[in-house]
């Protein structure tokens, strides 16, 4: 039956979505030892702050999330959010099943997942135009962010949202890329009896066997705990490949009245993956008279390569209400990476064969995040106004000791296998960086009661990096600071139209130096967005967005250090584009997400520089990497119970036209469509899944360079999971 709600506005709709899900909460933990009830009747419900909180961080039933935290941080109905914004929720990661955290936000508009190919090392993708990858992620509403090759990786299975904020974001999480950010929300305790085991086997011969489990821990009601685990061992399509892990995250909540909650989150983990293959082509990278390789090359590797990491984190979340009107928030985490990373890599293509190298790394990475924030809301009049004022600081340091010496290894055309020894490299080198940002940020929400809302916000920021070369007692820094700002307004007109439009800023300090050695400038971004969402019910959001979107001292790859570890800077990149999205119920029995993205992307200032093939090269005009001009992707999911009781069905279709992988334009990687598939039925306390991803076996690249090589997509997988709830 289609919700109640219609017809009333998207804020007034949202808020009693909102209100009636904590409520629901609460109600469903009545048979707890906490939640008494009196001999009238009356259900005595969770503290007030954690209601308020699982509305930000629990599960949702449904595609559409009622509030955000991430767009303003004191939290407020998606409609009220002046920049455009997408939650992946618990109900959409359940019935997809995400392999990697990339594949969850795979059918978000604006957002090209998995831009280099199967690589297990960490996430990749590219929002709006601008590859982002594992530098735009956020855990919790702190960076997680890659550091070297240590990606922080999360398991989907420890996520119950995703939350992605498109367009810059400084002015709430510091430096950030153009393109936005991915914000992952840990699982926490519910106060209400929970589990789950789950057992998967997929065609590629992986195993898992996962369990999650949440219940109130103490007999006032006013501890809850959660474990969640997951064993996964197997392999992927690659020869020689691994695909294992291990986790175990457990959380405990303590909230002690309606005004306090403390949450402490942390978790271990082991993994052993496979590194990103990068494979020439035929008749593109490899001259015909060379000779060729067979299909399944791209499918070989040697028996050197390996990526092993072991991953710890710790933190806490603290709400404390000193009044009704003023609110302390405070996050912390703390994560601590060891990787061991070797690989016979891909050099170039020549007349004697296929040439590769061998590096390894040894790495260890730490990272410290805290923000501290005080809100105030206070009414005048038919107007509530909610002032945020924080402090956050970061730091994070990675020691690198790679071994490299360009060794060359030839695999011949006529013999293209990796069957001989690989042996470790004699040169190495070790380095140690060192980042520390600090902030200072405010944020005003002002809801007029007129149906119009302001956001508005200011930071700034001091941050700097230290590179130290170990081996020869040198060390390069560079200090920065940065103030950005922001500003958006929404209107309701209480049809169920709200308007929004908004100028955001943002920054990145860029780590690395030029192949010369000189060390990067902080690329600056700005964005003016205007919007449109339109909320026939409760239960179903439609949006759309036009933007300009803007970074300048873009940070790229040098294609002429085969280490890929040295960068330049193009200069200004222009990103427009048109987003529409729709997220929600559409009847009783079917809902889902569909989206189109157009994106025109210009590289409007660059740097001229000189290729010892090409000579000097002006790429001024070009477009941008990884931004295809069109996307569309849509994803349903069924309630067949009319046919069968218990029976779901679930499909997607994804369609990426092609693009460019470097800013030269020199080599366009072909686009594709894809097709998903998810099949449900539930008996009793029992489910049986049954996913297929790809499902039809598109052969195709996610990345190809120029004179280089290619990244092929993931082929077709199929998983069937049992899983039982008690």
């Amino acid at each position: 039956m289609i919700s109640s709600d219609r017809g009333l506005s998207p804020r007034v709709a949202a808020k009693r979505h909102l209100l009636c899900h904590t409520a629901l909460i609460g109600l469903l933990a009545s048979g707890l030892p906490a939640q008494a009830q009196d001999e009238a009747g009356v259900v005595e419900l969770m503290p007030i702050v954690v209601q308020n909180k699982l509305a930000y961080s629990g599960a949702i039933d449904g595609y559409l999330a009622p509030a955000t935290e991430t767009g303003v941080k004191s939290g407020v109905p998606l409609a009220e959010v002046p920049q455009s914004i997408t939650v992946v929720t618990s109900t959409e990661l359940e019935a997809r099943a995400p392999r990697q955290v990339e594949d969850s936000i795979a059918y978000v508009a604006g957002v090209l997942p998995s831009t280099w190919g199967t690589d297990d090392r960490y996430d990749q993708f590219s929002i709006r135009g601008f590859d982002m990858g594992p530098y735009a992620l956020y855990r919790d509403g702190l960076p997680q962010k890659a550091l070297s090759f240590s990606g922080f990786t999360v398991d989907p299975y420890m996520i119950e949202r995703v939350d992605v904020l498109r367009g810059p974001a400084g002015v709430l999480y510091g430096s950030n890329d153009a393109g936005g950010m991915v914000n992952l929300v840990t699982k926490r305790p519910v106060f209400d009896s929970l589990g789950e085991t789950r057992l998967s086997y997929d065609s590629n011969g992986t195993g898992s066997v996962g369990f999650d489990w949440s219940d109130v821990l103490s007999p006032d009601g006013a501890v809850a705990g959660r474990i969640t685990g997951l064993v996964r061992d197997g392999e992927t399509e690659v020869d020689r490949s691994e695909n294992d892990r291990s986790f175990l995250s457990a959380s405990l909540t303590w909230a002690p009245t309606d005004d306090t909650a403390l949450t402490i989150l942390g978790h271990v983990q082991r993994d052993s993956l496979t590194p990103l293959t990068i494979t020439p082509v035929n008749g593109e990278d490899i001259d015909p008279s060379w000779g060729r390789v067979p299909g399944d090359y791209a499918y070989r590797q040697s028996d050197y390569n390996f990526f092993e990491t072991e991953q710890e984190t710790i933190g806490w979340e603290l709400t404390h209400s000193f009044t009704p009107e003023l609110t302390l928030n405070q996050r912390l985490r703390y994560a601590d990476q060891s990787t061991d990373y070797a690989q016979l890599d891909f050099g170039s293509a020549q007349a004697d064969g296929l040439h590769y190298y061998a590096f390894h790394n040894e790495e260890r990475a730490r990272t410290l995040g805290i923000d501290t924030n005080l809100s105030w809301t206070r009414g005048f009049g038919a107007a509530e106004n909610t002032l945020t004022a924080g402090v956050d600081y970061q730091h994070s340091r990675y020691r690198v000791a790679q071994k490299l010496d360009y060794s060359e290894y030839i695999v011949p055309y006529d013999d293209p296998e990796f069957d001989f020894p690989v042996s470790d490299p004699i040169d190495g080198s070790t380095t140690r960086t060192t980042y520390v940002e600090k902030g200072l940020y405010l944020q005003d929400h002002i809801d007029f009661g007129q149906g119009t809302t302001v956001t508005a916000g200011l930071r700034h920021s001091w941050f700097e990096t230290k590179a130290e070369d170990l081996d020869n007692d040198t060390e390069d820094s560079q200090d920065n600071s940065a103030t950005t700002g922001m500003i958006g307004l929404t209107h309701d007109f209480a049809n169920g139209l709200t308007p929004y439009a908004s100028y955001t800023e943002g920054f990145i300090q860029n780590v690395g130096t030029t192949l010369e050695g000189d060390v990067l400038d902080p690329s600056e971004s700005t964005q003016w967005e205007l919007g449109l969402r339109y909320a026939p019910t409760a239960d179903l959001i439609l949006s759309a967005a036009l933007f300009d979107l803007r970074k300048t001292n873009v940070k790229e790859y040098d294609t002429r250090d085969t280490t890929w570890s040295s960068f330049l800077q193009a200069g200004e990149v222009r990103s427009r584009g048109l987003e529409l999205e729709a997220r929600g119920r559409l009847s009783a029995r079917l809902q889902g997400t569909a989206s189109y993205t157009y994106l025109d992307t210009e590289i409007t200032k660059s740097v001229m520089r000189d290729d010892p093939d090409a000579g000097t090269v002006d790429i001024r005009g070009n477009e941008n990497n990884f931004a295809p001009n069109h996307q569309l992707s849509l994803w349903l999911d069924y309630d067949a119970s009319a046919l069968l009781p218990g029976l779901s069905l679930g499909g997607g279709l994804r369609s990426v036209s092609s693009y460019y992988a470097t800013q030269e334009n020199g080599r366009r990687t072909s686009g594709y469509t894809l097709a998903d598939l998810a099949v449900s039925y539930e008996v009793s306390d029992f489910s049986i899944d049954l996913g297929v991803t790809n499902l039809f076996d598109e052969d195709y690249y996610s990345m190809c360079y120029d004179d280089y090589g290619c990244t092929r997509g993931e082929g077709r997988i199929v998983t069937l999971s049992l899983q039982r709830s008690f």
